[in-house]
């Protein structure tokens, strides 16, 4: 991919490995989520109970993984991929735990077992990759074709699909292609078939949360979710939205899937303000300044995904990776954090609007970061 930036992302990008080595040196041991008041990432390494909001098994801890991998992809620094198996094997407490495994299993062991497996071949990782897609297939609804959300043994989620679970899929058509068993491909397909009913809105944004009746499959009400309200478009669903209909388009070639993904571009792209960074939520009050760079780099990588795609496709995708490239200056000239000040990358994040603003770095804005930079050089391990 060639840009009329490409100078400035290709010295953004070494500013960033540079700065990603010693981050990544202190950091091996553990497993980061957000940036503490000291400006170090905090550890979920820790013991999980059904109480705690962060552990081993939260959803976010393959990303680190996934950024020691794109850093081995590029440099073929040893170190990091020795350090990237150190956060693989600490998953595997996860699979005996059980309970704290959710529809996120994707983004765990993607970035962990499946980037291992494409770089080394190591037997082991593709079996934990195989395990993790048969826990996430077990958590298929037949009633309504949906993958089931949050929530473990005897929890009140039975009925819940989300938005993110779209980025999930890829670990299910990972383990058809690798395996041969269709099974997996038919519940990510039905899973998707599902979202493109009923998530995406006419004017192409999306609902975070749809609750079905678990038992009998019937639609009861879209949620609020992480959004400003209920009818409202969460800004990093809209980028799961992207990023997920253009990678289930990519492994199945179903072309309603590209027009989904593009659907939903075209809107984030028409509501993105002047600054070409996302709030948390594109219909938040106006004299609200609150933003999410997580959803701007996830977006960024879909757009880019997407305009590629459609270039593929005899179509016109130029469109979508020019609008991800001024997407990409902005947050590298105006929220990026390059000094020892923070170990984060990308500054100025949020869980979700109304959540407590105290965390304002996340692990995953900076691992899509890294793979931005990366995929505008097309030197990206491909990860989904």
């Amino acid at each position: 991919m060639v840009g009329k930036y490409q100078t400035e992302f290709e010295i953004y990008l070494n500013k960033c490995v540079d700065k990603l080595e010693w981050v990544s040196q202190r950091n091996r041991n553990g497993i980061p989520y957000y940036v503490l008041e000291d400006g170090k990432y905090n550890n979920m390494d820790n013991a999980y109970t059904n109480t705690t909001t962060g552990d081993v098994s939260w959803w976010t801890n393959g990303f680190f993984a996934g950024i020691l991998w794109q850093l081995y992809n590029y440099t073929r620094e040893e170190k990091y991929r020795e350090w990237a198996r150190i956060q693989e094997v600490k998953l595997d407490r996860c699979f005996d735990i059980f309970q704290g495994i959710n529809h996120d299993v994707g983004f765990m062991w993607l970035h962990t077992s499946v980037a291992n497996y494409h770089m080394t071949q190591d037997p082991k990782a593709k079996v934990r990759a195989v395990h993790a897609a048969n826990i996430l297939a077990g958590r298929f609804n037949l009633k309504g074709n949906f993958i089931r959300a949050w929530g473990g043994i005897d929890n009140h989620c039975t009925g819940l699909a989300i938005i993110d679970c779209l980025m999930n899929l890829s670990l299910l058509y990972w383990a058809t292609e690798e395996t041969g068993d269709p099974r997996f491909e038919q519940i990510a397909r039905a899973h998707a078939d599902m979202t493109l009913e009923q998530f995406i809105r006419e004017d192409g944004s999306v609902h975070h949360i749809v609750k079905f009746n678990a038992a009998t499959g019937e639609i009861i009400e879209a949620e609020r979710g992480q959004g400003y309200e209920v009818g409202s478009s969460w800004t990093r669903g809209q980028g799961w939205a992207i990023y997920g209909f253009v990678n289930s388009f990519l492994h199945t070639k179903d072309k309603r899937y590209l027009e989904a993904s593009k659907k939903v571009a075209d809107y984030f792209i028409n509501h993105l303000p002047d600054s070409h960074l996302a709030p948390i939520d594109f219909k938040q009050p106006a004299e609200d300044v609150f933003e999410d760079n997580s959803a701007t780099c996830i977006a960024i990588c879909g757009l880019l995904e997407l305009g590629k795609a459609l270039n593929e496709e005899k179509a016109d995708g130029n469109k979508y990776m020019e609008a991800a490239e001024e997407m990409l200056k902005a947050l590298c000239e105006h929220r990026l954090c390059l000094d020892s000040t923070s170990e984060a990358l990308v500054e100025r994040c949020a869980v979700a609007y109304h959540f407590d603003k105290h965390i304002t770095t996340l692990i995953y804005a900076d691992y899509f970061l890294l793979e931005a930079l990366l995929k505008v050089q097309n030197q990206e391990l491909k990860m989904w």
